[in-house]
C-alpha cells in the first residue's frame, strides 16, 4: 500500500523489533480514548491486564475477530508481543472495556484451529494487515503456515457478571443517534490524531552553513576541491494530513564530487548523490525509491552550467551568497536549474549550502498516491545540500 500519509512501510516502522515507538504509543492512547466511548462496533475494545513485571494495569486498544458466534483476540505482532506475554502471565484473566468493563478469561486456541480465525481477524481489522506476512485473501493453507507464530485467544465472558455488549445482546434504543454521534466523535478524534501525528514528528532543519564560527582561512584558494566527510544532500517535500502540514525530509551522506576554482571564479563543479542511500528519519523508504526510479537511475547529478564569480570577501573568510545555473539529472532526465548557494572558507576547508526547487513532473517523477483532503504529498519539493570541500590539487595540476 504505497499511499500517503500512512504507508505500510511507515506502519511497520512504528513497531520495529516488535515494540511500539513513540508515535505508535501516542496513537494507541488516542484509539483507547475512542474505544472507551463504546460508540464503535463491538469488535473494538481495550484490553486491560496486569503487567507481568510491574503488576500495574496495562491497556491495549485491540480489534476482535468474530467467528462462529464467539469473539477472539489475535496479536498482529505475533506471540512475543507485550500484551500476549502479560495475558499468559495472568493465566488468561483480563478485562475488556468499552463504555463498561467486562471481566473475561482468554483461552488459547490450539494451533490446528487458528487459521480461519486469523484470516477472519485480518479481514476485519485493517490495521493488522501491514504486519502479517500473508494477504487477507490468501488461501487457508497460507494462514495455517503462520498459525504457530500467531496465538489466538477465545474470549470467555465471566459467567457471574456477563456484559451484554460482549455476549451479543443489547438494550440500546437510540441506535441511529449513537451511530451518528459515534461517527462524528471518531472524525473529530481522527483529525486530532492526525494533527498530533503531524505536529509531533521531528522536523529536520534545512541544510545551511554551520552556526559555529568559521576558522581563519588557511592555504591557497586555487585548485580542485573534493567533497569530504560532513557533506550531506537530500530532499524536502510538503505533506498534508487532514489539513495539517509538515515536511518529509530525506538525507544521505553519500555525496561525491569536485569543484575547480581558478582565480576569482568557480569554473567547474560536478556532484553525485546516491539516491538509494537516502533515509527518512533514519529509515529507508521503498516508496521513494520507486518514485525516483532508483533501480534504473540510482545517481542524481548536479553539474555547473557556467562559471560563477566569487567576491573578494570570500577569500578572506566572509560568507557570501551567489546565484548559479546548472543541470540537475535524475530519473534519466536532465534539466537546467537556477539556485542560490551560500559559501565560506573554514580553515583549510570550504563550506557551501544551497537548495534547488524541483517540480517532480519535470523529471518524470510520480509521487505516491494520496487520499485527497485526508492525506497527500506535494508534487514538488526542494533538493538540499551541504558540501564540505577539501583542496586536493592545485589549479594548474
Amino acid at each position: 500500500m504505497d499511499r500517503w500519509p500512512f504507508s505500510d512501510d511507515r506502519l511497520r516502522a512504528m513497531y520495529a523489533g516488535g515494540r511500539a515507538d513513540a508515535t505508535a504509543r501516542r496513537f494507541a492512547r488516542l484509539w483507547a480514548a475512542v474505544f472507551r466511548l463504546g460508540l464503535l462496533p463491538r469488535r473494538w475494545v481495550i484490553l486491560e491486564v496486569p503487567g507481568r513485571r510491574s503488576a500495574q494495569v496495562t491497556r491495549f486498544p485491540l480489534g476482535m475477530a468474530d467467528w462462529h458466534g464467539q469473539w477472539f483476540l489475535v496479536p498482529m505482532l505475533g506471540g512475543e508481543c507485550n500484551w500476549v506475554r502479560n495475558v499468559r502471565a495472568a493465566s488468561g484473566q483480563a478485562v475488556l472495556r468499552r463504555r463498561r468493563a467486562a471481566r473475561c478469561r482468554l483461552v488459547e486456541v490450539p494451533v490446528s484451529e487458528r487459521a480461519p480465525i486469523i484470516r477472519r481477524y485480518l479481514d476485519k481489522v485493517p490495521g493488522a494487515r501491514p504486519h502479517l506476512p500473508v494477504g487477507r485473501h490468501a488461501p487457508l493453507a497460507d494462514f495455517e503456515a503462520i498459525s504457530a507464530r500467531y496465538p489466538v485467544f477465545r474470549v470467555v465472558p465471566d459467567p457471574v457478571t456477563p456484559a451484554a455488549w460482549l455476549s451479543g445482546s443489547s438494550r440500546a434504543r437510540h441506535w441511529r443517534r449513537r451511530i451518528l454521534g459515534g461517527a462524528a466523535g471518531v472524525m473529530v478524534l481522527l483529525v486530532l490524531a492526525a494533527g498530533i501525528f503531524v505536529k509531533l514528528q521531528p522536523g529536520a532543519p534545512a541544510l545551511a552553513l554551520p552556526a559555529a564560527p568559521a576558522g581563519a582561512p588557511a592555504g591557497p584558494l586555487d585548485g580542485t576541491w573534493a567533497a569530504g566527510p560532513g557533506s550531506v544532500a537530500g530532499f524536502r517535500v510538503r505533506e498534508t494530513v487532514l489539513g495539517f502540514g509538515t515536511d518529509v525530509v530525506g538525507r544521505t551522506s553519500a555525496v561525491t564530487g569536485t569543484v575547480v576554482i581558478r582565480g576569482d571564479r568557480v569554473t567547474i563543479a560536478m556532484f553525485d548523490v546516491n539516491l538509494t542511500a537516502i533515509t527518512v528519519s533514519g529509515k529507508a523508504q521503498p516508496q521513494f525509491a520507486r518514485s525516483l526510479g532508483t533501480a534504473d537511475h540510482p545517481i542524481a547529478t548536479v553539474t555547473l552550467a557556467r562559471p560563477v564569480t566569487l567576491s573578494p570577501a570570500f577569500g578572506s573568510g566572509t560568507a557570501i551568497t551567489v546565484t548559479a545555473s546548472g543541470y540537475l539529472t535524475m530519473n534519466g532526465t536532465s534539466r537546467e536549474v537556477t539556485f542560490t548557494i551560500s559559501g565560506r572558507r573554514d580553515g583549510t576547508a570550504i563550506q557551501a549550502a544551497g537548495s534547488i526547487p524541483v517540480a517532480f513532473p519535470g523529471w518524470g517523477i510520480t509521487g505516491p498516491a494520496g487520499y485527497g483532503p485526508a492525506g497527500s504529498l506535494a508534487n514538488h519539493g526542494v533538493a538540499e545540500f551541504l558540501l564540505v570541500l577539501h583542496r586536493s590539487t592545485p589549479a594548474d595540476a
